[in-house]
């Protein structure tokens, strides 16, 4: 099981300030897997602050504390997090994959003094999310892609700027308002030449492999 991707990476709760489902004054803050900083919650996995007052915030656990347990008869796992006398318990859900993450609070539970989420997302199974992607995940595109963004950025700034120049300051028209025109002219034949190059190379090693 992967929930990397289900949290964010920059320092900041992928779910803040989420108020529980009975109210009780408080507003709830977690990250799966990636500490975050809220108010006077340091490096912490959940947060727990006041409605009326956010500096007024407590640690629910960090990363560091999680415990994975599985209770009997259960296919999935609870995420257990501590800090002092605080003590939280992440049920997990799994979803579809076509599902949204979903984060419900449901606070202290008066009877076992634990505070309580329910997390929902297809990696909240065991083989949901290999490599940590999930469905509302902001990891961003692949190197390779944002490359050809740039690059292809970069080509349409080129010849805008040339073609502009060439136009109103020196006046260009036709083929000549193109940016290095001779260049791009002669490409073409360039690429005809090599091949031609590279026929005759392979026809004459042929020729003197097939002389006696």
């Amino acid at each position: 099981m992967d929930l990397t991707g289900v949290g964010h990476v920059d320092g900041t709760p992928a779910w803040k300030n989420v108020k529980p489902v009975k109210d009780d004054k408080h507003v709830y803050s977690y990250n799966p897997c990636r500490p975050f900083t809220q108010s006077t919650c340091a490096n912490v996995a959940a947060c727990q602050t006041f409605t009326t007052d956010e500096k007024l915030a407590y640690s629910l656990g960090t990363q560091n504390s999680l415990q994975w347990t599985v209770a009997p008869g259960k296919d999935l796992p609870t995420l257990h997090y501590t800090t002092g006398e605080r003590t939280l318990v992440v049920s997990l859900h799994c979803l579809s994959s076509g599902g949204k993450n979903k984060l419900v609070v449901h606070g202290l539970n008066p009877t076992t003094k634990l505070y309580e989420m329910t997390l929902s997302s297809k990696c909240a199974s065991w083989d949901g999310c290999k490599g940590g992607h999930s469905g509302n995940s902001n990891n961003g595109s692949s190197g390779g892609t944002i490359f050809i963004i740039i690059l292809t950025m970069v080509a349409v700034i080129y010849f805008i700027a040339f073609i502009s120049f060439n136009k109103f300051k020196r006046q260009a028209n036709g083929m000549d308002i193109l940016p290095h025109r001779t260049f791009w002219v002669s490409l073409p034949g360039y690429s005809l030449g090599h091949k031609e190059l590279s026929a005759n190379g392979v026809g004459g090693r042929i020729g003197k492999l097939s002389d006696p």
